[in-house]
């Protein structure tokens, strides 16, 4: 929201006359951050611990909260509410109190100079007895309950240091608290210090911080500029210019994020030795002949848009979505075919050997039939299999290659790869990606997934790559219901899934990853396979499934799953990626609450395959929290995955959804995509223009230098180089 033209210059921040400026010779921004008062070498590595290593990292070493003090309540004012609230006051008494059965717990009471409030911890009592200080001024945090008295437990706690501070917070200023590891409380790095050490830097780097960003596009956004972003966000004097600053700074990272795409793109088009398809032959029609059903038209409409990208000489950068059950792995085949028919290799990754096996038992009819050499590379092969495989890959005698991360050995060499194929591909890390491709001479990529993407996260993680949908299942919609069953139910389900059993249908039950304080996942489903096998299911075969298996082992068990000689498996949520068994018709999920949303939407996938009746009993534990009450209400109020996945999305913020990703690639350390979204569509669209008009930014060399130093190289990364 733009800011009001009307609106007042900031105000000048208490302790603006700070220390005088030190000498530094090289640019300020680059001193080290010793250069900067009360940074003493203690200080400087307790900094560099948190990635702080110049005055610029320093200035970008935002504040994790505000204090605000027209929003600090009084303890004789409160009242029980469902938020938070914060009181100020002094630390009138430490005192360490033992129950009658030994259990120890703290108390500390502050006082405000109306009334006392009680903070109370249970955990992490040695480390609060030493933070809290008597006569020490604290802002303390939390739900407050009347009981007794006013009290807290477990509150946020804030150290507002001397009189300084104090002199802060009763002016009624917005007061930035630092993010405060023990490493940096050890040398005294609170938040009062830092405001100290922030006011120095800030001295110290106001020249040098000069604007890059086009000055339009600040005013569009109702963004500030540099200089002044970065006082406010150290020393706010109100919400309208705080807004305004940290819009600022999650434009420039989105922006930045953008350029990155952009140039990508660029020069994935420009760069020459491109491989182009440019044969249609025999091998697939062969394949299309071979297959035992007709194709959907989404899945012509997606071989449409492969087969325009493997004809052109830019490869081929592509992410497929579609549900599970969609047709993926036949739009996968189909492009392998139009390489070999060009005479090229095709390798197709995926993330596990369960899932890599399966595929190749898959693809291997209808790859056979049309004269495809296909084979298999794991990495539990014995010594004399592997090495013919890998003789027959270097000799061109094999033109499929499936595998797990065994195709990243270094051993592993295609005379004439032309196509790379990756499933499930958020479980891969981009280099994982890079090195495969690495292997051949700019070959083309299509990253395949069966977890929807919303439109904002997916212009965020992979803003380069183009998209295709999969939108429809073959044969048409399934018929799974999806019910929820409360633990007083459990008697009436057993039957049930006996029942489905002995009708010829599989039914699966699956165990959840259990709480790292109770025994191990394993552990937790051989106890409930062997408990339900001998007692509520003896009547029928029930078989287990586990991620410690090796891959024999799995295979035994799911063959006999499938034959029905073991018509219910007890699993864990290793089945949850490509378990591909047509029969199954049930699928009972064990404590539902402990499953994302993502995850127990890929498991209901699994089954109803051949379109047949299928039931999804979702069977919770009794302790649910708000949130796990509403994925399990999302699920049970739609089937389709990209209205899940944007709920997803929503439930649990971009923060954790980036939080899963590899290493090494560019993460948004500030912007939220589904927050943010109008100023990512911005970003985007103003990176990719400018890219496009000026790609040597000859216009904007500030801009130029910033990106040169800061950004370009990660370019190698994105989207698997």
């Amino acid at each position: 929201m733009p800011l009001n033209p009307n609106r007042k210059p900031s105000l000048p921040t208490p302790s603006a006359t700070a220390e005088p400026e030190p000498a530094v010779s090289v640019s300020r921004l680059e001193a080290p951050v010793s250069a900067v008062p009360f940074v003493g070498p203690e200080r400087q590595k307790a900094l560099a611990s948190v990635g702080v290593g110049n005055v610029a990292e320093l200035l970008e070493f935002y504040p994790r909260r505000y204090l605000d003090r027209t929003r600090i309540m009084r303890v004789c004012d409160l009242r029980e509410m469902e938020h938070e609230v914060t009181i100020v006051g002094t630390v009138a008494f430490v005192q360490l109190k033992r129950t009658r059965r030994g259990k120890s717990w703290l108390i500390a009471g502050i006082d405000d100079g109306t009334n006392v409030l009680n903070c109370l911890w249970f955990q992490g009592i040695s480390y609060w007895q030493k933070q809290m200080r008597e006569g020490e001024t604290v802002a303390v945090s939390g739900i407050a309950k009347d009981f007794d008295g006013w009290r807290i437990i477990h509150p946020a706690v804030d150290r507002l240091g001397e009189d300084g501070d104090r002199e802060l917070y009763n002016t009624g200023r917005i007061i930035s608290l630092y993010p405060g590891g023990l490493d940096l409380r050890r040398v005294g790095l609170e938040s009062s210090t830092f405001r100290r050490i922030m006011r120095a830097a800030l001295n110290i780097a106001q020249r040098e911080l000069i604007e890059y960003l086009p000055e339009e596009d600040l005013n569009a956004l109702g963004a500030l500029p540099r200089a002044e972003a970065f006082e406010q966000i150290h020393f706010p004097s109100d919400y309208e210019h705080l807004q305004a600053a940290w819009q600022r700074v999650r434009y420039e990272e989105l922006f930045f994020y953008q350029m990155l795409f952009a140039y990508r793109r660029r020069l994935n088009r420009i760069t020459p030795g491109g491989i182009a398809f440019d044969t249609v032959g025999p091998i697939t029609k062969k394949v299309l002949k071979a297959l035992p059903f007709e194709l959907t038209e989404g899945q012509k409409k997606v071989l449409h848009e492969i087969r325009s990208d493997l004809q052109g000489s830019v490869p081929m950068q592509r992410m497929l979505q579609g549900e599970v059950g969609s047709g993926k792995t036949t739009v996968a085949l189909l492009a392998m075919a139009m390489a070999a028919d060009s005479g090229y290799q095709s390798a197709f990754m995926a993330p596990t050997e369960l899932l890599a096996q399966q595929h190749a038992q898959n693809l291997a009819g209808p790859a056979e039939a049309a004269g495809l050499r296909i084979r298999l590379l794991r990495g539990k092969q014995k010594t004399v299999e592997r090495r013919d495989i890998l003789s027959a890959i270097a000799a061109h005698h094999v033109d499929i290659v499936v595998g797990t991360h065994a195709l990243l050995q270094e051993k592993l060499t295609f005379p004439k790869l032309g196509l790379v194929i990756v499933d499930e591909q958020h479980r891969f890390g981009v280099e994982q990606r890079s090195i495969l491709r690495s292997k051949g001479t700019r070959p083309h990529l299509l990253l395949m997934t069966a977890t929807p993407i919303p439109r904002t996260l997916r212009l965020a993680q992979v803003g380069d790559l183009d998209e295709s949908i999969l939108g429809e299942l073959p044969g048409g919609p399934r018929q799974v219901i999806t019910v929820r069953r409360s633990e007083m139910e459990r008697a009436k389900i057993y039957p049930f899934l006996i029942e489905q059993a002995k009708a010829g249908g599989r039914v699966f039950i699956i165990c959840p990853l259990v709480e790292e304080s109770e025994k191990s996942d394993i552990e937790a489903a051989t106890e409930y396979y062997t408990r339900v096998a001998r007692g509520v299911l003896r009547e029928v075969g029930v078989g287990l499934l586990h991620g410690r298996m090796n891959s024999e082992e799995k295979q035994k068990a799911l063959d006999k799953f499938r034959d029905g000689k073991t018509p219910i498996l007890v699993s864990t949520p290793v089945v949850e990626v490509g378990v591909d068994i047509p029969e199954a018709a049930v699928m009972l999920v064990e404590n539902a609450e402990r499953f994302g949303l993502a995850a127990l939407h890929q498991l209901r996938g699994r089954i109803g395959r051949k379109g047949q009746k299928a039931w999804f009993i979702l069977l919770p534990g009794s302790k649910i929290t708000p949130e796990a009450e509403e994925r399990l209400n999302a699920l049970l109020a739609t089937d389709d995955g990209f209205v899940l996945a944007q709920r997803d999305l929503e439930l649990r913020g971009s923060g954790e959804v980036f939080g899963t990703r590899q290493s090494g690639e560019f993460e948004l350390r500030y912007s939220n995509p589904v927050r943010d979204e109008a100023l990512l569509l911005a970003a985007r669209e103003r990176a990719f223009a400018l890219v496009e008009k000026d790609p040597e930014l000859q216009n904007c060399p500030l801009l130029r230098e910033r990106f040169r130093k800061k950004h370009a190289p990660k370019l190698g990364l994105l989207a698997g180089g």
